[in-house]
């Protein structure tokens, strides 16, 4: 069985609508938030002074919460979603479902608490770990305190989604992204200003609009799965037949995938942190390029969860020459894609920078940093094949390594410095983390060929 660009795109593209739909929902969800008046603002939230671009800014840092947040699930996505592929590769469909079915058990306890952490703590990290001003810390922690309410379904729904996509099922998943962002697009244009007999709630109107799309997604995707409509499913016996041995493994796996994307999201919040102590100007031209990398990179990591599914089976099967031409032909696609995506970008980015808000100042700014955002994606999205290659052969570690050696050695260290000691300011910031991710590509790359030619001899040696 080979694999071409056709069965690429089949598995890839389904993935790409799936995370494009949350990330545009995302931006169109910080560009309505920007355009609630003053008079509307200072209503809800009586003597903080704040405006549209307080509101954007808030918004942009309680994504940026909730991905990282999201990011310890992820133990549970990749572990089995890694094993899931070998089992199903091997035939083992029945050994399949069990390990999501415990997967799913063991994240019922991890939705819960972060439910109760974004609760009880948002002023918390609004105030001390983003550094945010006092009008952006009330608004983003009201926005969060909604949302907890319905935390322990969106979670749950991440988790089980993320499972059965990277097993294959991308086109259960993509019908799941297209449901949630609609019915939250509809309710957050109704609830946010107030549209017929629907109350004007403001930023509290699209953190209920949110959480309402996402409790049906998951009784959707659930009905779904449980009715053995999808690639996979699992039995009640599956869920509570507990096999501790089987949770070891799915979190074993999973370990190294998490904490790299842990190391990543903790580094873009404290950058985060930095811009909001660079002024209101700053922060919000910041959250607009780093909402455009958020709708980028969800290409970039959809096509990356196909590199994994398809060069995890042909892992599994060893069949390990296809394997390094799948990358091949992953390096290829991206490659051409994301020089596309730079191109037009880099020269529209006045026009882009205005769609997100009115404000000059930002706009100007936001011109600039779209920019050097435009150039980061290329060596970015590379490094994405490289990475969940890696992991499709088994290096779940090094991936990890070259992730927290960059967020220490670039983000945090250069990007300060850049900011503070030289006076770059934001760009800076954006500079370091190109980079960072420079740096990446060429390691993840270098890291890839070599565990690869070493499987192929390992092979012939022992066939």
């Amino acid at each position: 069985m080979t694999t071409s660009i056709r069965s690429i795109l089949k598995t890839s593209i389904p993935i790409v609508i799936d995370l494009a739909v949350q990330v545009v929902m995302w931006a169109v969800e910080i560009n309505l938030v920007s355009r609630i008046s003053a008079q509307t603002m200072n209503r809800l939230y009586p003597g903080l002074g704040a405006t549209g671009v307080d509101a954007l800014t808030a918004v942009g840092n309680v994504i940026q919460i909730i991905i990282l947040t999201c990011s310890a699930l992820l133990i549970f996505i990749f572990g089995a979603t890694m094993i899931i592929s070998r089992l199903l590769g091997e035939g083992k469909t029945e050994d399949a479902n069990h390990f999501l079915g415990q997967s799913l058990f063991t994240n019922l306890f991890a939705v819960i608490g972060i439910s109760i952490i974004w609760y009880f703590l948002s002023p918390f990290m609004f105030s001390r770990l983003l550094g945010a001003s006092h009008a952006v810390s009330v608004i983003g922690s009201d926005y969060f305190r909604v949302l907890s309410l319905f935390g322990p379904f969106i979670l749950m729904n991440f988790v089980a989604i993320g499972i059965v996509r990277g097993a294959g099922d991308t086109h259960l998943s993509m019908a799941v992204g297209i449901l949630v962002n609609s019915i939250h697009l509809v309710l957050a244009v109704l609830l946010i200003f107030g549209v017929g007999f629907f109350p004007e709630l403001g930023v509290r109107g699209s953190a209920l609009g949110a959480g309402i799309a996402h409790s049906v997604g998951f009784l959707f995707t659930f009905s779904i799965i449980l009715r053995g409509k999808s690639v996979l499913t699992f039995s009640w016996r599956d869920l509570w037949d507990v096999n501790m041995k089987r949770i070891l493994t799915v979190i074993k796996m999973g370990t190294p995938i998490t904490l790299e994307q842990l190391a990543w999201m903790v580094g873009i919040t404290v950058v985060i942190g930095f811009t909001n102590r660079l002024g209101s100007v700053a922060a919000a031209a910041h959250i607009i390029a780093l909402t455009l990398q958020r709708l980028f990179s969800m290409l970039y990591q959809a096509f990356g969860m196909g590199a994994l599914t398809l060069v995890s089976r042909r892992y599994g099967a060893s069949e390990h020459e296809h394997a390094g031409r799948t990358t091949h032909l992953f390096f290829l696609l991206v490659g051409g894609i994301v020089l596309f995506i730079a191109a037009v970008t880099f020269s529209q980015a006045r026009y882009i920078a205005a769609l997100f808000t009115s404000d000059p100042k930002v706009i100007d700014l936001g011109e600039k940093i779209i920019k050097i955002m435009a150039l980061v994606q290329i060596p970015k999205s590379l490094t994405y094949v490289f990475s969940y290659s890696l992991r499709g052969i088994g290096d779940n570690r090094y991936p990890m390594y070259m992730t927290l050696i960059g967020v220490l050695a670039f983000e945090m260290l250069v990007g300060f410095n850049l900011a503070f000691t030289f006076g770059l300011s934001l760009m800076g910031i954006w500079i370091a983390q190109g980079g960072d991710e420079t740096f990446k590509l060429a390691m993840n790359a270098k890291r890839y060929r070599s565990r690869l030619k070493k499987l192929l001899l390992d092979y012939q040696l022992f066939d």
